[in-house]
């Protein structure tokens, strides 16, 4: 098989496609007794006897020195409640411990609470990766407690809902089956967003985008401008994420970035307006198919009402 050079850009975004779940790794300095952590989806079992895990950090990471040589970690599973807890751990520099109640296991590591699960390690290996170091652990402890999982896929947060083969199609469900959810606005909204998500969003990777690129380059449709805050917002994108995720737009030239003192700014350029024109064409297909039995004006009043939502309710984070 001949060998080609692998665009950098291409390989992060087909390994954006696997789903993983999201952990945060512990440990103690040994030389200063200092708690380090840092969000890590790089987490995979080993084996089981003798229990083996491993994860991998950046040779970059300011604490990658630290875990190298730690004799003891720890690997905290989060739950879908603790994105904020991520997003804290996932940021270079700083005391990310300020403020956070914590205990320290038998091995000296931070322990972290409400996980739906602990492995605490020994450091069994240390593995030169190309630019990683793969640390595998034995587990010598571990905690668990039954609760949704936070996902990462696509650039963004997901939970992982359980497929159920035995789900009645719409045929067999009847008026007996609704329950008082059927009348939440927000369990309607959650359904309807993905039932109709799951075929736009393959519409838009069958075009060679992400879902998080989509929504990067939809947001700055017609060449807009916008601040990395209000992008943040309008994608669901965490700010250390999406700066990675212009980058990569920027070098295929389907937006500019701007710093002025200290503010990044998106601009969308020609290339990335015609590269998502269609996209916007199929969402409006596919909305007016949502809505046929309401047309135009029912879907018209549908949007202002969500606008109003979106006006009165907030998205502003609480490091914003």
């Amino acid at each position: 098989m001949t060998r080609v050079q692998i665009d950098s850009g291409d390989f992060r975004a087909a390994l954006s496609t696997f789903a993983t779940g999201v952990t945060i790794v512990t440990t103690s300095d040994d030389k200063t007794g200092e708690p380090i952590g840092m969000t890590a989806s790089s987490f995979n079992s080993v084996s089981m006897d003798p229990p083996l895990i491993l994860w991998s950090v950046t040779k970059t990471a300011l604490s990658a020195p630290v875990f190298k040589q730690a004799s003891d970690f720890a690997v905290h599973v989060l739950a879908s409640s603790q994105v904020e807890l991520s997003n804290r751990f996932a940021r270079s520099g700083g005391d990310k411990f300020t403020g956070l109640d914590y205990l320290s296991n038998v091995g000296g590591c931070p322990v972290l609470p409400d996980c739906i699960a602990r492995f605490d390690c020994q450091t069994w290996q240390v593995y030169e990766g190309g630019d990683h170091w793969i640390i595998v652990g034995q587990v010598v402890n571990l905690e668990k407690r039954n609760d949704e999982g936070l996902v990462f896929s696509d650039g963004s947060y997901a939970t992982a809902t359980p497929i159920n083969p035995d789900q009645k199609s719409k045929s067999q469900t009847s008026a007996a089956d609704d329950s008082p959810v059927d009348n939440l606005l927000l369990y309607n909204l959650a359904r309807a967003t993905r039932q109709m998500s799951e075929q736009f969003h393959q519409a838009v990777r069958d075009s060679g985008l992400t879902v998080p690129a989509w929504r990067v380059l939809a947001s700055l449709y017609g060449q807009s401008s916008r601040d990395i805050t209000d992008l943040a917002s309008r994608t669901f994108i965490d700010k250390e994420i999406l700066k990675d995720l212009l980058d990569v737009l920027k070098s295929e030239g389907l937006c500019e970035v701007q710093l002025q003192h200290d503010q990044i700014t998106a601009l969308g350029t020609l290339a990335g307006h015609e590269r998502v024109e269609h996209l916007f064409a199929l969402g409006a297909e596919q909305e007016k198919s949502a809505l046929r039995d309401s047309g135009e004006q029912g879907l018209s009043e549908l949007i202002a009402l969500l606008a109003e939502a979106v006006k009165n309710t907030s998205d502003r984070r609480p490091d914003d």
